[in-house]
């Protein structure tokens, strides 16, 4: 009887991480709302209005919001969206890591109530949305993984999908999930690492196929974005070799190196500081699109400067992720976060804070620690490693295979930067920041769950479960 009696209360014990998720979905609402809005989120926010998609981001988010802005006009809706979808994803996670209830409600506190975590979410950028759906998807796996079942891991698979079509990157942080999700949806004679490549390589096909379809359904305009980056490129080269490579028809007459160097035109940080400092007039081929024949021509005087020179692009390169990875201080410094509300063309004006005094106390928190290792993306990278060792060390546990996944998902996603950034911004690594703890606390985990997929689970934690359900049915038949 005594037994039949606690059964109520661990039943409500099992509540508590999403009790505790509730709460925090609440309170990380009440302290950002209604997020920040830099150019990007408010030149998205007026396609969402306006319809009028182009494809200089993709289109999915921006899809999604328009569709959420005709149920409900209110744009912070997105914000709510991703912060549920964050502590969701988060609850189901620290189910699957722990099974002390303690242990699950600190790791939610402090996984994510993280100020950096905070400033981040805050965006209504493609950053922190990948980075909800991506945590929803890693929750939805670990209660496959622990629990059991295929129903939990065809949504992660949905979420997977979806999140590949969020940035033009998503793919490197998405393919690395189908080392666990392959397995788990298959049977064991099928499991081995020849499926795992057909499943990437199908969850990549899967992924390109669906946005390309949402381009062609939805875009209104179409934009050629690799142009900008090129030409940042070759004003780095030039700077460097003191010749100006940039070909002629993507400034005005009369620039020079020497210019790009006084007026900061060419900064390591941002390639916007390019088309906006020069005397001369730089064109970014979106405003006024270059023709196929200056694409052709400026794409041969990139890849002819590239390998002409791979020493100085090295550089280069490895200056500006050095930036968007380390500590924000010295002569040049990255974004660390936005704390910005732009109004763009017609677009009404924002909802106010719902709390301004806690927000600008939190913000003012945020300051005193932005240029410390803690606002720099290279510890969580660090703790993604960690996790990623510890997980392959520790691989017959599922949730040891998980953090591989998670850690080897945020490490791919930010190597991908090496050769892409456009800026030195750490809203970019908003999914490293967030995956590196819990992945770290996934490889840390000896937790099997109740119900474990993998057929080397611990056959004593069954049999005790076995007993303890045999007990129960014995001393209380009537409650069966």
């Amino acid at each position: 009887m005594r037994l039949t009696a606690k059964m109520p209360t661990q039943r409500l014990a099992r509540l508590v991480p999403w009790i505790v998720a509730a709460v925090g979905v609440v309170a990380t609402i009440v302290i950002l709302y209604p997020g920040q809005y830099p150019f990007d989120s408010a030149y998205q926010l007026w396609q969402a209005r306006d319809g009028q998609f182009n494809d200089l981001s993709p289109v999915a988010m921006t899809a999604l919001w328009s569709l959420m802005l005709k149920v409900n006009a209110n744009p912070a809706s997105l914000l709510c969206l991703n912060l549920a979808m964050f502590w969701s994803g988060l609850a189901l996670c620290v189910v699957a890591i722990s099974g002390m209830q303690l242990v699950r409600a600190a790791l939610l506190l402090a996984l994510g109530m993280a100020p950096l975590t905070l400033v981040e979410m805050a965006h209504l950028l493609t950053d922190a949305h990948m980075a909800a759906v991506l945590m929803l998807a890693t929750g939805l796996a670990a209660w496959g993984l622990t629990k059991g079942g295929r129903g939990a891991m065809l949504s992660c698979l949905v979420l997977l999908v979806y999140a590949g079509l969020v940035r033009h990157n998503a793919l490197a942080a998405v393919l690395p999930y189908s080392a666990v999700v392959a397995p788990a949806m298959m049977p064991k004679r099928r499991r081995d690492w020849n499926a795992v490549w057909l499943a990437a390589i199908a969850l990549g096909v899967l992924s390109l196929a669906t946005a390309f379809a949402l381009d062609r359904a939805l875009t209104v305009q179409r934009m050629t974005v690799w142009p900008t980056i090129a030409m940042w490129d070759l004003a780095a080269l030039s700077v460097d070799r003191g010749a100006l490579l940039l070909p002629s028809f993507t400034h005005g007459p009369g620039l020079t190196v020497e210019e790009l160097r006084k007026t900061g035109a060419f900064n390591p940080t941002s390639t916007t500081l390019l088309f906006q400092r020069t005397s001369s007039g730089m064109r970014d081929g979106l405003a006024a699109p270059f023709t196929p024949d200056q694409l052709l021509e400026l794409r041969r005087a990139w890849i002819d400067a590239v390998r002409q020179n791979p020493d100085v692009y090295t550089r280069h390169r490895l200056r500006t992720f050095w930036l968007l990875i380390g500590a924000h201080n010295g002569e040049f410094q990255g974004v660390p976060y936005f704390v910005d509300r732009v109004q763009y063309r017609d677009n009404p004006p924002l909802p106010t804070a719902l709390a301004q005094g806690l927000q600008q106390t939190f913000y003012t928190f945020a300051l005193e620690l932005r240029s410390s290792w803690i606002f720099a993306a290279l510890p969580y990278l660090v703790l993604n490693v960690v996790a990623l060792v510890i997980g392959w060390t520790h691989r017959d546990r599922p949730t040891a295979r998980l953090a591989v996944a998670v850690s080897g998902s945020a490490l791919l996603y930010a190597a991908s930067f090496l050769p892409l950034a456009p800026a030195a911004d750490l809203r970019y690594l908003t999914w490293p920041i967030v995956a590196g703890p819990l992945a770290l606390a996934f490889s840390l985990s000896r937790f099997a769950g109740t119900k474990c997929n993998d057929e080397n689970a611990d056959a004593g934690s069954s049999s005790s479960l076995q007993s303890a359900g045999t007990l129960a049915r014995t001393a209380a038949p009537a409650q069966f």
